[in-house]
């Protein structure tokens, strides 16, 4: 029952976060500025490289492009054509945003570790451990994504 209560947890935390992302106004998001900016260790996003995250990160689920598919005015379209600045700037944002959204489910799932005094914990740490990788794509891309706006 506990891991019942810890899954209904997850899904109702999870919904909740993925809604204020949706609602944040990005006009309050400073993506040149911290927690956003690459930390010096970060290289600009290229210790991730180390990690193979080239390898790895287009084979990880990605929520936008189902939620694009059905609700198009709801996540903003991820391919994009050369010279296009504007929804670059866009997406560096959403990279932002994505970043704090997945941080914050993974914090919140923390709490499954006092819903289940047995397995929460662990449940807690494999959640977290699962949201991790969404937020290192999101601190490769954004550098990225700058560079290439500066460049338009």
């Amino acid at each position: 029952m506990a891991f019942l209560k810890c899954l209904l947890y997850l899904l109702i935390s999870g919904i909740c976060v993925f809604l204020l992302g949706r609602i944040f106004p990005r006009k309050w998001i400073i993506e040149n500025s911290f927690p956003f900016k690459s930390f010096s260790f970060e290289k600009n996003g290229k210790i991730y490289e180390k990690i193979g995250i080239k390898r790895w990160k287009t084979k990880l689920p990605d929520a936008s492009l189902i939620l694009y598919r059905f609700i198009p005015k709801l996540m903003p379209k991820k391919r994009l054509k050369v010279g296009e600045k504007e929804k670059i700037s866009v997406l560096v944002k959403e990279t932002c945003v994505a970043e704090t959204t997945h941080f914050l489910a993974a914090v919140m799932g923390l709490y499954c570790a006092k819903i289940w005094r047995g397995g929460g914990l662990i449940l807690s740490l494999l959640y977290f451990i699962w949201n991790l990788p969404f937020v290192l794509i999101q601190r490769y891309n954004r550098p990225r994504l700058i560079r290439v706006c500066a460049l338009t």
